[in-house]
């Protein structure tokens, strides 16, 4: 007689030596994603000074990313029903780091602009690939993991800011130390397709018919939904959740673009004008890393309405505080509000019914690609009139719009169930 197995083995999804790779591929993508441009940020005052660049003709140039991205990211589906998210996001890499070499070795404006426009586009491609490739990976494993992508993300920017540092620091060329970025580069992205690490197959593979359109954890499976949804439907939830994605990524925005001139009119020295950033970035890697096994708990939905909450009572703080103490903390507790919400609402996207793979993801992130570029001035028309609070209360309202747009986030059943 055969002995029983538990209920909980025979629904743990198979997790055998391909999906470990695919999880590893996918860790090393985002890894070198983050690390690219942050090698080039420490260089820019170089930059300008080789070029003879003044302030604004810089900001043109490297507005140029965003154009590039604006332009290009609507493209990032087309390619990925084509190609696959795997191919799509290493052999982008792949462009990146060309991208960056040019950048590095430009010895004019328009060459500069040029590849930061490359940059830019190619960039915006390779993050949907990526985080296409992620979901992938996600169905399969039959848990959350997708927060846990965005950390590694995190960490790249933060080794590659760090690694950027140190070369200029110990005088390294601007040509050669993005020489020595585009070869890691190369190695981290595209060796793990080299290797077939990442899943084979089209990106549809692991979409069930009734899991198409659901986005948050459960136990209970709801009813089942008729994927003959109405386009003015599809199309109301598409740009609810754009909305959702870009106001998640406001308090990002608030702490890089503002909140180093805030703290230094609140009376912060030079060396700690920065520590807004880090506040928030600080908090955000924590709540990455630990996002996954909370999303498991509570669900999708109740991650994005508390989350919204704790950006709200963040930005309240600083704000009624107006102070460099109240500025710090509310840029902390924002930070650990919003750290899951861009990984959750690209998880929806990528999931809204009647949507080809990736075509919802592409938009969603087109969407809030567009608001960053849209926002910052804004802000800086109305603080010139009303004050830096202007941007503590921009930031406010992204809050305000996740506390208010979570419900979009339809139930779904448990992911190892449908495993």
């Amino acid at each position: 007689m055969l002995p029983a197995i538990p209920l909980h083995s025979r629904l743990r999804p198979r997790r055998g030596p391909e999906l470990l790779r695919a999880r590893a591929a996918v860790y090393l993508v985002f890894l070198a994603n983050g690390l690219g441009f942050a090698n080039l940020v420490p260089r820019f005052p170089e930059i300008v000074e080789q070029l003879g660049l003044s302030k604004a003709a810089f900001g043109q140039a490297v507005a140029a990313a965003s154009v590039g991205a604006l332009v290009a990211g609507l493209a990032a589906s087309w390619l990925i029903s084509r190609l696959t998210s795997a191919r799509v996001a290493s052999l982008g890499m792949l462009v990146v780091a060309l991208a960056l070499l040019g950048a590095g070795l430009a010895r004019s404006w328009i060459v500069l602009a040029a590849c930061l426009l490359v940059m830019g586009g190619t960039d915006a491609i390779v993050d949907v690939a990526q985080n296409a490739h992620g979901l992938r990976v996600q169905r399969r494993w039959g848990a959350s993991i997708v927060t846990s992508f965005h950390a590694s993300w995190s960490l790249g920017a933060v080794l590659g800011a760090a690694m950027g540092q140190a070369m200029a620091g110990a005088g390294v060329g601007l040509g050669t130390h993005m020489t020595l970025t585009a070869m890691v580069l190369l190695v981290i992205s595209v060796g793990p397709l080299l290797v077939g690490w990442f899943l084979p197959g089209h990106d549809s593979a692991e979409r069930a018919p009734d899991q198409v359109g659901a986005f948050d954890d459960s136990r209970e499976a709801p009813p089942t939904v008729s994927s003959r949804r109405s386009l003015p439907v599809t199309i109301l939830v598409l740009g609810v959740v754009g909305l959702l994605c870009a106001d998640s990524m406001f308090p990002e925005d608030v702490a890089m673009n503002w909140s180093s001139l805030l703290l230094s009119e609140q009376g912060a020295t030079a060396g700690r004008v920065g520590l807004g950033l880090v506040a928030l970035q600080g908090t955000m890697i924590v709540g990455r890393l630990v996002g996954d096994r909370i999303i498991d708990a509570v669900g999708q939905r109740a991650v994005i309405a508390w989350g919204g909450a704790l950006v709200t009572l963040g930005m309240s703080i600083a704000l009624l505080l107006s102070s460099v103490a109240g500025t710090l903390i509310g840029m902390a507790i924002s930070g650990a509000g919003c750290a899951v919400a861009v990984p959750v609402t690209y998880s929806a996207a990528d999931d809204i019914e009647g949507l080809p793979p990736g075509l919802g993801l592409t938009i969603v992130s087109w969407l809030a690609r567009l608001t960053g570029l849209l926002a910052p001035p804004v802000v800086g028309w109305l603080a010139d009139d009303h004050g830096l609070w202007v941007a503590l209360a921009y930031g406010l309202l992204g809050g305000l719009v996740m506390v208010t747009c979570w419900p979009v986030l339809r139930r779904r059943p448990a992911e190892a169930r449908a495993s």
